[in-house]
């Protein structure tokens, strides 16, 4: 092949042929291998959830089922009943994202554990999401550094509350692929919630008799606790989500937009690659 010809060829994006009719090998690039995010989703396993008939196998059996549907996620399940609590050291060495539910065992839980997964979150190598009553446990207690509190609670006599969830937060990528809806049954955590200032709120949920919560928020929480509005962008720490909605004898896990909230909220609070 002749210089120009040559250059003809490459220009157009085509392979130069050289040696006769003996075409060169194309070389593809090779594909990032792509990243595996560990989760483990600790529940208390209260008996009410199933004997409610809100849940067959129990709640955080379910949160583990949907999110194992998720490409790049390895899910397991754990509970209180396990050796260890279901909190062994490999597990917790193994995890990019705690989700945690507890209700009724929150003392129960042992420090040493919590300190192990509070540690690894501070040092920025895992995530963690309190779902609804995991306000008030351990963990989330121990990276917020407050109490995490609320006004008031009512679940109507355990009738529930139909509540209305609206994004506020669009572009924030827990919103993705969410619209403004509604949970039938729900019950009420009244403001205001003892925790610091968020980074974010994603989603605000009220009710009909005025009452509100910010109920998807998200920080960022460093070896020194959660970091003042002045230093956040300075903050090498990991991400904590609290994602409100749900209760023990409601089916709001079942909801769709709910699952994909919880997913969202995985995969955001996951460490950087």
């Amino acid at each position: 092949m002749q210089r120009r010809e040559f250059l003809k060829t490459i220009s157009a994006g085509g392979v130069a042929v050289g040696l006769g009719s003996a075409s060169l090998p194309a070389i593809a690039a090779a594909a990032p291998a792509a990243k595996t995010t560990n989760v483990l989703v600790w529940d208390e396993q209260q008996d009410v959830q199933v004997k409610s008939g809100a849940y067959k196998n129990y709640l955080g059996n379910l949160v583990a089922e949907f999110l194992g549907k998720v490409e790049g996620l390895k899910v397991t399940s754990a509970n209180i009943n396990e050796p260890e609590q279901g909190l062994a050291d490999d597990r917790i060495a193994a995890a990019d994202v705690v989700v945690w539910w507890g209700h009724v065992r929150h003392k129960d839980v042992n420090d040493s554990k919590v300190e192990s997964i509070v540690a690894k979150v501070r040092a920025g190598k895992a995530g963690f999401v309190a779902l609804h009553s995991a306000h008030y446990s351990k963990p989330f207690k121990a990276l917020m550094g407050t109490n995490c509190g609320f006004r008031r609670v009512d679940s109507n006599s355990n009738k529930g509350f139909v509540q209305h969830l609206r994004v506020v937060n669009p572009n924030h990528p827990i919103a993705k692929g969410v619209k403004d809806f509604d949970i039938p049954k729900t019950e009420i955590y009244a403001e205001p919630f003892e925790v610091p200032m968020p980074d974010a709120v994603v989603i605000y949920g009220h009710w009909d008799n005025g009452e509100s919560f910010p109920d998807i928020c998200c920080w960022t929480v460093g070896g020194k606790g959660v970091a003042s509005a002045a230093a956040k962008a300075a903050v090498t720490g990991g991400r904590v989500v609290y994602f409100r909605p749900g209760h023990e004898t409601f089916p709001v896990f079942h909801q769709a937009e709910v699952q994909k909230l919880v997913t969202n909220c995985v995969l955001w609070a996951a460490p950087p690659a």
